[in-house]
């Protein structure tokens, strides 16, 4: 079996965010887990993923809720907390899924993220350090067990990395580890001629040793995601059972799982750290958000992470700014992407020239009903080195887009637009529509439409194929610059979207992952940010904006924008 790329470790980002673009099996819509690792989108359809990561309804993705009466008929009241899965679970592995919100629940990872300010705390580990960037040590708290007893030790972690980074085994979680030095050799045509990291080092039973292939200060955040789960023994000697039932070393441990119809977790009363609020969580299988929807107005569902556009206006009526909560922070993009081979829109001046005859404020406060914020920026807010309207061609000028075209001798070809079409990613069309008139209308250049299903656009991407730019959704696994702009270098994850090669912008970002020093990443991203927006691969569109609805003894557990069940808190009686 071939190893998995980055875009599946992408979409299984997406598959944690609440976005309605590309519903997967964990959200209507999508969504994806500790931000894991999201990607694109088209490309799966989520396989779910990765959810997310667009559209119509992706842009919008939430909110409702059923009041919740003192009884036990609320589950917030009665201590069990009824959430919104989406479709049928393809697994419950952490390192099979790592956009899962059953998985969040189950596993503690060596570290997380501050819900308020996205910083990197301890969670597994008590602390993780590092001289360079490059070379990191991990020490791992004592005593701590998985829930049938084991002891949580160093070999634990690196077992269960060496198992995901594995490429036959073909997990999702195995792009996690690509910055780690042997995952190449672990990941080759054929055989691999190796099964462990030559950068993972066990050096007692509460210390790791990391060697990165290159200086990444990010790499504590890496450790967040759910694809760096510990795995007991017994998961490790029988996979396939593990997946089915899975043992972690979570605040909750699994109960069952009922095929297409609900997975069951329960507080896990021996855990060491914080202790959550709900003593059951259910987390109910839908195929459609608008039923899920419902069953929030008629109480019958506690939260709904992600919603459609079409029903936010609705949402914020029948249940009120109470029971419906906005997630402030950015997590995902939707962008036109040029890819660098298509010969007749080389010309940065014909990029730009596009980019500023679209009109951002209307495509999200009108055609997405205010389900989105307009993107001047190719990072989100909550990037390190965000600067607000850093882009200056993505203000609308007509005059200036048409002079600019001009000097570049003009479009000499119809535009091909490429974009997603599927149950989950309806609004992509409308987006890719929109753009088209406004490129038919000002610049009076033909535009031809592509609708292609996710595999044929994925093959096209894969296989240099793109005759034109595309609508892609895109959504980060942990709040970094990186998340956004490593598409744009050689080697880079969703690099195979643009093929676009910047030797200058390469080396810019290399030195800001080197600095840990926030300030001098912060500095270094902007300038890279600015040369890759002085050859604009990316054309900016809009920010999709997240909604929740919730019953009100539910207070939406928030982490940094991603929006995580289990730390929901329960305020009425009955915990």
């Amino acid at each position: 079996m071939p190893y998995l790329g980055t875009t599946e470790r992408k979409l299984a980002v997406l598959a944690r965010i609440p976005l309605a673009a590309h519903a997967p099996p964990g959200g209507w819509g999508v969504g994806s887990g500790p931000r894991q690792g999201i990607r694109s989108h088209e490309e799966n359809e989520m396989t779910y993923r990765k959810r997310m990561a667009a559209v119509g309804a992706a842009v919008g993705l939430l909110v409702g809720t059923a009041a919740c009466s003192m009884n036990t008929q609320t589950g917030g009241s009665s201590g069990v907390l009824r959430v919104d899965n989406g479709a049928d679970p393809t697994h419950l592995a952490p390192q099979q899924n790592t956009g899962s919100q059953v998985a969040m629940a189950l596993c503690e990872p060596l570290t997380g993220l501050n819900p308020s300010t996205g910083a990197v705390e301890m969670r597994a580990a008590t602390s993780v350090d590092s001289p360079d960037a490059q070379h990191y040590t991990i020490k791992i708290r004592e005593g701590r067990k998985f829930h049938n007893g084991e002891d949580v030790t160093a070999h634990s972690f690196a077992d269960a990395w060496n198992a995901t980074a594995y490429g036959p085994n073909g997990w999702l979680g195995n792009t996690t580890f690509s910055p780690v030095a042997g995952y190449d050799e672990m990941n080759t045509t054929g055989t691999p001629a190796v099964k462990e990291l030559s950068g993972v080092k066990v050096v007692d039973d509460h210390t790791l040793q990391v060697t990165l292939k290159t200086p990444n200060a990010d790499f504590p955040m890496v450790l967040s995601t759910l694809g760096t789960c510990p795995m007991p023994k017994s998961g490790l000697a029988d996979p396939k059972a593990y997946d089915n039932a899975p043992v972690g070393n979570g605040p909750y441990k699994f109960v069952k799982w009922d095929h297409n119809q609900q997975v069951v977790v329960e507080r896990w009363e021996d855990y060491p750290g914080q202790k959550p609020d709900a003593k059951q969580i259910v987390f109910k299988v839908y195929q459609s958000p608008d039923t899920a929807y419902r069953d929030v107005q008629a109480g019958q569902l506690d939260v709904l992470r992600n919603l459609p556009t079409n029903l936010i206006k609705d949402a914020r009526q029948s249940l009120g700014d109470k029971r419906t909560t906005e997630v402030e922070q950015q997590t995902l993009i939707v962008q036109m992407l040029v890819p660098q081979y298509v010969e007749e829109l080389r010309d940065p001046r014909l990029r730009q020239a596009l980019s500023m005859v679209i009109d951002r404020e209307g495509l999200a406060n009108a055609l997405l009903q205010g389900g989105a914020a307009p993107a001047y920026s190719m990072l989100s807010n909550v990037a390190n080195g965000y600067r607000d309207k850093s882009c200056a061609a993505c203000v609308r000028d007509v005059a200036k887009a048409k002079e600019l075209a001009a000097q570049a001798g003009g479009f000499r070809k119809p535009v091909v637009l490429w974009y997603s079409v599927g149950a989950s990613t309806q609004y992509l069309e409308q987006v890719a529509q929109a753009v088209a008139n406004s490129v038919r209308q000002d610049l009076g250049v033909e535009v031809q439409l592509k609708p292609v299903r996710g595999p044929e656009l994925q093959s096209a991407y894969q296989s240099n194929a793109l005759t034109g730019p595309v609508i892609n959704l895109w959504g980060l696994a942990y709040p970094s610059a990186d998340q956004f702009l490593s598409m744009f270098r050689q080697g880079g994850d969703g690099n195979e979207y643009t093929r676009y090669d910047n030797p200058a912008a390469n080396e810019l970002m290399r030195q800001a992952l080197s600095a840990q020093d926030k300030a001098t990443a912060a500095r270094l991203w902007g300038q890279a940010e600015d040369a890759l927006l002085a050859d604009m691969p990316s054309v900016p569109l809009f920010f999709p904006k997240a909604f929740v609805a919730h019953s009100e003894c539910v207070k939406v557990g928030n982490v940094y924008g991603d929006v995580q069940y289990y730390r929901s808190a329960l305020t009425c009686q009955g915990k």
